[in-house]
């Protein structure tokens, strides 16, 4: 099992309490209507693992997938399938592990993370529609929410509380990756935009061309003041500061507008930029040069980071150990 698998774990330590939260946008995943969602779908040690779950957590990563672009075929799916079935086989191990884990004032914590779950609703009566329509009581959803609250704690007592990293560790990461803490040169720009609307007409094209083409001169030959004219005619909120756009690095803009920005000297002003926003005028007002961000700075994220790595490994190899001695059945049809 990977350390991206038991991150899925601990962050659905309990799926229904993990997905109650999720499910107030989710479809059900595709063909899970067809299914009995109390159906298991594999069992651990004889503890199910129920078709509902499944489909919870496939409904939550087919959505990402397809906000990223990315359309399964039915084979795909239900390979997919199988792999987040394996996933929950490895979550529920983890749970039983932790089970017998005591875990101080335990209720304010079941309360405090319920409350946080309720407080992400407009009102209490959307959270009681919601917990309806993913078959859930609220005595279901502190169950599972106290089920999370002690694999969190398991996880702590027996791993990341043990996991030491010291200095010689995090020097050497440093003096290992120096592109992770390298940063880049910026300059600082300000600008002033016309927007022009995707369906304008040619005429009010060539208006909104004429009104950045007189900004532009007001503040080249007519000099006048950079910010006094973009608060006076910029579309851009950025006008409320006279234009600043603040540091930023190359390719964090615009094509159009990055390749002029990056053109300028400090002090030039640019010819006009057409971009899919419309007409920018750009002012060069700054620049940062390129530097590595020192060790002291940087020690306690190379810290967070390794000790998270290390947590990662062990507990992977922990689950791993834990399912050979589980008994597992796989009933997924």
């Amino acid at each position: 099992m990977t350390s991206k698998t038991w991150k899925l774990i601990l962050t659905t330590a309990c799926a229904l309490a993990g997905t109650f939260v999720l499910a107030q946008s989710q479809p059900a995943a595709p063909g899970a209507a067809a299914d009995n969602p109390d159906e298991a779908v594999a069992k651990v040690n004889d503890k199910a693992i129920t078709r509902r779950q499944l489909n919870d957590v496939m409904a939550n990563d087919l959505r990402m997938l397809e906000q990223r672009g990315t359309q399964l075929t039915p084979e795909q799916r239900l390979g997919y399938e199988r792999q987040v079935l394996g996933k929950l086989v490895d979550q529920e191990v983890l749970i039983q592990a932790a089970s017998k884990t005591q875990v101080p004032d335990v209720d304010k914590k079941v309360d405090d993370q319920i409350a946080q779950i309720k407080a992400s609703f407009p009102d209490p009566k959307m959270f009681e529609e919601q917990l309806k329509k993913v078959g859930r009581s609220a005595e279901q959803l502190r169950a599972d929410v106290r089920q999370m609250v002690t694999v969190q704690a398991f996880v702590e007592s027996e791993f990341a509380g043990k996991v030491k990293i010291g200095d010689d560790q995090i020097k050497a990461f440093y003096d290992e990756h120096p592109d992770y803490f390298a940063k880049p040169a910026q300059i600082r720009a300000s600008h002033i935009l016309v927007t022009v609307p995707q369906d304008a007409s040619d005429d009010v094209k060539k208006a909104k061309r004429a009104a950045i083409d007189k900004a532009r001169e007001r503040v080249t030959t007519g000099k006048e003041d950079f910010a006094k004219v973009a608060a006076e005619v910029s579309d851009c909120p950025s006008k409320q500061k006279g234009g600043d756009l603040e540091f930023f690095g190359k390719g964090q803009m615009v094509a159009e507008f990055d390749k002029a920005a990056f053109a300028l000297k400090p002090g030039d002003i640019s010819d006009v930029v057409t971009t899919q926003f419309g007409y920018h005028v750009i002012k060069h007002t700054g620049e940062q040069a390129a530097e590595k961000r020192p060790l002291d700075a940087m020690k306690d994220s190379i810290e967070k980071f390794l000790k998270k790595r290390e947590v990662d490994k062990q507990l992977a190899q922990f689950v791993e150990a834990q399912r050979k001695t589980a008994k597992v059945e796989t009933l997924l049809k």
